[in-house]
C-alpha cells in the first residue's frame, strides 16, 4: 500500500496522451505480487493462516486499486495480482523436496513467465489475480 501511496500518481489519467510501441502493452499495468493460496473460493487444505490472510488482502487490495483506476485512467491503466508458482528462493526453501520438479520454477524462468503474463491481459481481465500460465486464480 506504501507503493501504491507514492507511485499511483505516476500512472496515466484518461487524459494522459500514450505513445503506442509494439514492444509495449496497450495500457500501463500495476502488478503486485500475490500467491495462489490468497484464493478464498480455492482453499481446500486450510492452515497458514497468516499468510493466505495476507495475500487475500493483496488481491483484495489490487482489484479494489482498480476500481479507482477505472475512474482515474479509463483504459490506459489497470491493475493486476500476480503468482509465480513455487520459485527457488530462501522463502520456499523449506518446500523444495515437496514440490515437482518441474513445478520448481528458477527466479529467470517466473520473471519471464510473469513479464509474459503482464504484457497479456486485456482490460476484460483487470483486478484479477493470474498464474504464471496466465490462468485466473479464483478469488
Amino acid at each position: 500500500m506504501m507503493m501504491l501511496k507514492h507511485f499511483a500518481p505516476f500512472l496515466p489519467k484518461k487524459s494522459t496522451k500514450m505513445d503506442q510501441s509494439p514492444d509495449l502493452p496497450g495500457s500501463a499495468v500495476w502488478a503486485t505480487m500475490s500467491a495462489r493460496v490468497g484464493s478464498i473460493s480455492d482453499n481446500q487444505l486450510g492452515g497458514w493462516y497468516s499468510y493466505r490472510a495476507s495475500k487475500a488482502a493483496v488481491n483484495q487490495v489490487t482489484k479494489t486499486f482498480d476500481n479507482y483506476l477505472r475512474t482515474a485512467a479509463g483504459d490506459k491503466a489497470m491493475a493486476i495480482s500476480l503468482h509465480p508458482g513455487t520459485v527457488k528462493t530462501g522463502l520456499s526453501k523449506e518446500f523444495w523436496s515437496n514440490v515437482k520438479d518441474e513445478k520448481l520454477f528458477s527466479v529467470e524462468f517466473a520473471a519471464e513467465k510473469l513479464i509474459e503474463v503482464t504484457r497479456t491481459r486485456s482490460m476484460e481481465q483487470r483486478g484479477k489475480c493470474f498464474d504464471w500460465k496466465g490462468d485466473e486464480v479464483p478469488p
